[in-house]
């Protein structure tokens, strides 16, 4: 079993692959706030890397949120995100 401390970023809305962390980490969970219009979330392993995973919000306004199984999802190259006009996340990594 990993034992690691858990930590988070927020990153703005209309981001094109803004770095949540630099280094290796795992995305463990986040909070996203979904806006009236829904959209994507993508964060990728890696600034322009490929994509680790991808959240499609519908449109319907809130808060969402999301945990990871297991150790979370490796990102060996950091965790970079990008989000949609008005929405918002929080990630847990580790």
């Amino acid at each position: 079993m990993f034992q690691y401390d858990v930590k988070s970023t927020a990153i703005a809305a209309a981001q094109t692959d803004a770095a949540v962390f630099a280094g290796a980490a795992r995305i463990k969970g986040m909070v996203v706030s979904v806006p009236s219009a829904g959209g994507t979330l993508t964060l990728k392993n890696g600034s322009g890397g490929t994509t680790a995973f991808s959240f499609v919000a519908p449109a319907a306004a809130g808060a969402v949120n999301i945990s990871i199984p297991g150790d979370g999802i490796r990102c060996g190259d950091g965790i970079y995100a990008t989000t949609p006009a008005n929405m918002t996340v929080t990630v847990f990594y580790g």
